[in-house]
């Protein structure tokens, strides 16, 4: 019984010694010191604020755009073709692009609206995805490929309609001042039927003179 207690008495001496050291190297802070970190982390947080060279490549992408759109059902199928304007646009001072769209496809209107950006703290470029086939959104986040000249953007999420994870890739491959190319490549055994990654949506932007 004496050995518990003996034990247990460390242990609480021991915990007691952790949290006065802990408070003497708080205390050792004089104002000044607090102040300093404090605004050097203010610092580091703004210099973080606001959009670099990776936004300016999104920037190349505002405008108004005719939009030739292909889309397979399935691997080997027929394409589905359609046709949209879009409008790019950077908000947030120019931390983001929005696109909206809106089109036809096989006999039906549809919308669409996208935002992209370029988180500086992670050095991904980001994209978050809706449109009026559907309620849901979609993410993905991705790096800039200088060999490809594309930003490719992966992502995943459960969908309860298929009963499993859906896997995609979004690139934007920028072809000209004038030109660039969309792909959804999808990469999930469901969507792909065991034969590879299965290029779903392929939309080739051409701007206009708006």
């Amino acid at each position: 019984m004496r050995s518990k207690i003996l034990i247990c008495s460390i242990a609480i001496a021991g915990w007691l010694g952790l949290c006065s050291a802990a408070s003497l190297g708080q205390a050792k802070q004089t104002p000044e010191q607090k102040e300093d970190k404090a605004a050097k982390a203010m610092a580091a947080e703004m210099a973080l604020a606001g959009p670099a060279e990776e936004h300016r490549r999104l920037e190349a992408l505002a405008g108004t755009w005719d939009r030739e759109i292909k889309v397979w059902m399935n691997p080997g199928a027929t394409p589905i073709a359609g046709k949209a304007r879009s409008v790019g646009t950077m908000i947030l001072g120019g931390r983001f692009l929005k696109i909206e769209s809106k089109g036809t496809m096989g006999g039906f209107t549809v919308e669409s609206l996208n935002i992209i950006g370029f988180d500086r703290r992670t050095k991904k470029y980001t994209q978050v995805g809706y449109d009026s086939t559907g309620t849901y959104y979609v993410t993905a986040a991705g790096d800039y490929d200088p060999s490809q000249n594309a930003i490719i953007a992966n992502g995943e999420d459960f969908d309860p309609v298929i009963g499993g994870t859906q896997k995609y890739t979004f690139i934007i491959r920028f072809i000209s001042p004038t030109k660039y190319v969309e792909e959804v490549i999808f990469k999930d055994d469901v969507h792909t039927h065991g034969k590879g990654d299965f290029k779903a949506v392929e939309i080739t932007n051409t701007k206009t003179g708006q």
